[in-house]
């Protein structure tokens, strides 16, 4: 009789300890790894939201870019025409 309460109180201690440990799991989790997380996913939110501001941007240059690009290869026709017409001015038309 005695063999079996004492093998029920240590049953009982292990189940208390098993809680315990499952509470102090279950706390340190709470308190110190979902905040850990949860800054992670916001971090995650705000680069994402970053880069794809950056894409924008980075569309809106290169779209400045094709257009300078575009007028920088029209300036030597621009600059000839600009000698041609002065030649032409000065010397008459002819």
């Amino acid at each position: 009789m005695e063999q079996m309460d004492r093998t029920a109180v240590e049953k009982a201690g292990d189940e208390l300890i098993q809680k315990m440990l499952g509470d102090i799991l279950f706390g340190l989790k709470a308190k110190m790894v979902q905040p850990v997380i949860d800054g992670n996913t916001k971090i995650t939110s705000r680069l994402e939201e970053f880069e794809a501001g950056n894409r924008v941007r980075i569309a809106e240059i290169l779209d400045r870019l094709e257009t300078l690009e575009s007028e920088v290869q029209k300036l030597p026709l621009v600059i000839l025409t600009a000698i041609r017409d002065a030649i032409n001015q000065a010397g008459g038309g002819n």
